[in-house]
């Protein structure tokens, strides 16, 4: 039997298990979230705002660095899902660490918390990114090109609807339980989910496939990596518009701040924007999924740029509250396009034995962007003003939109 023909033997149990995997993965971020649930469980133990902060930008640099140390021995796999099984407990495990750290918190020293959660999260981070090579190169494999995107695009409103259910619980807890309690039950709510999705991880489907040129497996092949970047201006255009993306996608972090801080905007609206960005999210995640099977992702991640572009130039120029539901309302479907079909592309560049230099190499430059971009644009509120931070992120989603013009959809050069 061929290897195409195994994966499309395998394609319904595949959906359905990785669709799985993925959606309780978001039910645990939604339970112990780095964005709220984390931020506050440190806040209990110092008023060091940039210790708080610190905790988003650890996982972006830590999700995303380390993966050109692992992408050797990603190649030389003939069956990637092994190695992400494995690797995958090392970001799934450290929640227990923080369940266990939250019941004891009351007999340890305030600083000796803050440091162990700060361990315990680099950990789960540095998980993320060694997972994620093997990981996307496993997915990038068992889902044939034309259902890659409309997977994709499944498991992230998967992830995004079952993310803001474990949100919804978590704030319920956190509000009628006392510290550490509270926290501990998030936590522990947050493993439960992460071993059902692990569950469903370790029952994917992956056919064996033929391993080309191999490497040393132990150290960076930098000479192959070398080859891919040099070899392919698209490729490195394609990378440049990743990286740009960053610079357009933080205005989402700053949106709340500003509604409530700069417009007025009361908590019952911030709701109801809240579940408007939710809700269009998921539509774009669908949407884009659909459009990038059928007519390519190279037009979805265009239309991500334009939208997000729309999105911050209309929070900066916003002179009234309603506008502020069409920001919403633009960011929402913008952001979900752009991250998911980003993945989505990459996975389509060179042969399937380079996958994972690929992927390694978009990954690992993107990280320092991502680090880079929410403290670039919390320099620009501090020193100018939120106004003139989101017609910056407008430009620079023009900036990406115009990259991606110059580039060619990989699935036409082949």
């Amino acid at each position: 039997m061929s290897l195409q023909t195994e994966i499309e033997k395998h394609f319904r149990h595949n959906f359905v298990v990785n669709l799985a995997d993925g959606s309780f993965f978001g039910l645990a971020m939604g339970f112990a979230s780095a964005v709220t649930i984390l931020p506050l469980f440190i806040a209990h133990f110092t008023d060091s705002t940039i210790l708080i902060s610190l905790i988003g930008s650890i996982h972006m640099i830590g999700s995303q660095l380390p993966q050109l140390f692992i992408v050797g021995r990603v190649a030389n796999l003939e069956r990637y899902k092994s190695l992400a099984v494995v690797i995958t407990a090392h970001e799934r495990v450290p929640f227990i660490g923080l369940l266990l750290l939250a019941l004891a918190s009351p007999l340890l020293d305030r600083g000796l918390v803050v440091l162990l959660c700060y361990l315990l999260f680099i950990w789960h981070s540095l998980g993320s990114g060694f997972t994620a090579a093997p990981y996307q190169s496993m997915i990038g494999k068992i889902f044939p090109e034309r259902r890659r995107g409309i997977f994709m695009g499944t498991q992230m409103a998967g992830y995004s609807l079952l993310s803001g259910l474990g949100a919804v619980l978590a704030g319920m807890w956190l509000e009628s339980l006392p510290p550490p309690y509270n926290y501990a039950l998030c936590f522990l709510a947050a493993s439960l989910a992460l071993g059902i999705s692990w569950f469903f991880l370790a029952n994917a489907r992956e056919p064996l496939h033929t391993v080309g040129q191999r490497v040393p497996a132990r150290s960076i092949p930098w000479a192959r990596l070398r080859q891919i970047w040099d070899g392919n201006a698209n490729f490195r255009r394609f990378v440049l518009a990743r990286i740009l993306a960053q610079f357009t996608l933080v205005a989402l972090s700053f949106l709340a701040i500003y509604a409530t801080r700069q417009m007025g905007i009361g908590e019952q609206t911030l709701g109801l924007l809240t579940g408007l960005l939710f809700f269009m999210q998921i539509a774009g995640a669908l949407l884009g999924g659909w459009v990038g099977d059928r007519a390519g992702h190279r037009i979805v991640l265009i239309t991500g740029a334009l939208l997000m572009a729309a999105a911050g130039g209309l929070a900066g120029l916003a002179a009234n509250q309603a506008l502020f539901f069409v920001v919403y309302a633009l960011g929402g479907a913008g952001s979900t396009m752009l991250m998911t079909n980003i993945i989505a592309m990459t996975m389509e560049f060179g042969t399937p034995e380079d996958r994972p230099y690929h992927i390694g190499l978009a990954n690992t430059l993107t990280a320092f962007a991502a680090l880079a971009a929410p403290i670039l644009a919390g320099l620009v509120v501090e020193r100018v003003g939120y106004s003139s931070m989101f017609l910056l992120t407008a430009l620079a989603g023009i900036a990406t939109l115009f990259v991606l013009l110059l580039v060619t959809d990989p699935r036409r050069t082949r």
